[in-house]
């Protein structure tokens, strides 16, 4: 187990999800982890922050694939526009646009 002692230079609220705390350690190195709200109310810069990490491996629990993420709910108001009567314009009719709406801006005025 590795224990890392570094000071708090700052601490980020700008989440209501979560906390950024970013200490600076003796070497200079730096380490962000990220807290509940509620748990860093009380944190500020100046304190020290004790980190102690291991790394481990994790044998797989079986040779199946993970299982795939469930479908999202569609919903009916991002495919409110989505109906249409001709197919896209092709690739090459991109230029034809941007001539459209060059006319439509009219001629280009010369600042004096």
């Amino acid at each position: 187990m590795t224990t890392i002692a570094a000071r708090i230079a700052r601490v980020h609220t700008g989440s209501s999800v979560a906390t950024l705390l970013h200490a600076i350690d003796d070497d200079g190195l730096e380490h962000r982890i990220e807290v509940p709200p509620a748990l860093a109310r009380a944190v500020v810069p100046g304190q020290v922050l004790v980190l102690q990490w291991s790394v481990h491996t994790v044998p797989t629990l079986s040779s199946q694939e993970p299982p795939a993420p469930a479908p999202r709910a569609v919903d009916p108001i991002d495919h409110e526009f989505d109906l249409r009567n001709e197919p896209p314009a092709a690739a090459g009719s991109a230029r034809d646009i941007i001539d459209e709406f060059n006319a439509l801006l009219g001629p280009t005025r010369e600042r004096g």
